[in-house]
């Protein structure tokens, strides 16, 4: 009895020690592949999570956005004959049903960082933007938004589609709100429905001689003058020959105030500044100033600021050095003659040039370089709206 009490221990510990090691070579394998697929966990999920079941068995669980990565993981681990019980989940979770697509329906709805009211408001997103949904946790939902930043929204903020809705929405006749803000009325009752801000893309129902009677994504009709909008396919598949259009767009923002989080005519932060300025010029920029930072052709310090040309993006923060890693903590967009403007406080206009009047010596100390765009236009974190299979 005692022999075979210490055979079970013996083989207890192996076991142990097998599984000790086959987990930790699972995480290895699953940190590869998260590099590789999702380097940030704002613009996508991997989060496996491994442990041994009863029959010492690998099993993963855990939630993904990308399917790729998946079919990555579990190949990987097959060909290294380890078995594996798969429980992670693809997102959209299957509870979503048909429905895990969604349009906003408010002229601009609140990103937050978890689902709660409270939550740090992370970005926003304006009427008409099509959203995809990940999963739904006591009304708010996970959603990743065109430029594939992943926050949570409340329920009632969007319209939900299914993918054959969402189809017959990219293929009607569309217009794109032009001016910063306006509040509109149903076309019948003459009554106030919503307010609009510029970038919000709405539904043809009928054109007028002067206006266009428009639709919302939850069905909501108004109407709005011909002269505050544009033919959405018209707009997109404009091309960007001339730069000054990104400045004449920029200046219209002068004196809007900061806001973390702000992407809008409302209010904005940073990189929603530049975003928002991209946007309205049919280019789909990535979200927080750190992401910019990695796309786009690099203008070194070294360079100097007399190689920046009108619409580059200049990037602000901590240098690296020997101790502290490089942080990006603020961006803005060039203009011409040593000027930029940035959302700082407030959109304003400052220089790299000591002697102009609107100097700024801290924006000069701490900056870390420019990223040219407009030459990598359809490279990750740089599309075109045109281009995008969501629009």
């Amino acid at each position: 009895m005692r022999i075979t009490i210490y055979f079970m221990i013996i083989s207890l510990g192996f076991a142990c020690s097998n599984s000790h090691k086959l987990l930790q070579e699972a995480n290895q394998i699953s940190q590869a592949i998260k590099l590789q697929f999702a380097p940030d966990s704002r613009e996508a999920i991997f989060s496996p999570n491994f442990s041994m079941n009863r029959n010492n068995e690998l099993v993963v669980r855990g939630e993904t956005s990308l399917q790729e990565a998946k079919l990555e993981l579990l190949a990987t681990l097959e060909a290294l004959e380890i078995h594996l019980v798969d429980s992670l989940t693809l997102l959209p979770e299957k509870k979503l049903g048909d429905k895990n697509w969604g349009l906003i329906n408010l002229s601009v709805v609140n990103l937050r960082a978890n689902p709660k009211h409270s939550a740090e408001l992370v970005s926003q997103a304006i009427m008409g933007t099509p959203v995809k949904l990940m999963k739904e946790e006591q009304g708010w939902y996970q959603i990743q938004t065109p430029d594939k930043y992943i926050a949570w929204l409340d329920k009632g903020a969007m319209a939900l589609k299914t993918k054959q809705e969402m189809e017959a929405w990219r293929n009607t006749e569309r217009v794109i709100f032009l001016p910063d803000f306006e509040v509109v009325k149903d076309p019948a009752k003459k009554e106030v429905v919503t307010d609009l801000v510029a970038g919000a893309i709405l539904k043809i129902e009928k054109e007028n001689k002067t206006s266009y009677d428009l639709s919302l994504p939850d069905g909501r009709k108004i109407q709005v003058e011909k002269s505050n909008c544009e033919r959405f396919a018209d707009w997109k598949n404009q091309e960007l020959n001339d730069r000054s259009l990104l400045s004449d767009k920029a200046k219209e923002f002068i004196g809007r105030p900061y806001l973390w989080g702000g992407t809008s005519a409302k209010g904005v932060d940073c990189s929603g500044f530049v975003k928002a300025v991209y946007f309205m010029n049919g280019i789909i920029l990535a979200r927080d100033a750190s992401l910019q930072f990695l796309h786009g052709d690099t203008i070194s310090p070294e360079q100097g600021f007399l190689e920046l040309t009108e619409g580059d993006l200049v990037f602000f923060g901590r240098a690296e050095t020997a101790k502290n890693e490089m942080k990006v903590t603020h961006v803005g967009m060039y203009m011409n003659n040593g000027e930029y403007i940035h959302s700082s406080g407030r959109v304003r206009i400052n220089s790299f040039d000591p002697e102009a009047e609107n100097y700024n010596d801290y924006r000069s100390i701490t900056w870390l370089g420019g990223r040219r765009v407009l030459n990598r236009i359809g490279e990750p974190g740089i599309s075109k709206v045109s281009e995008h299979e969501w629009y």
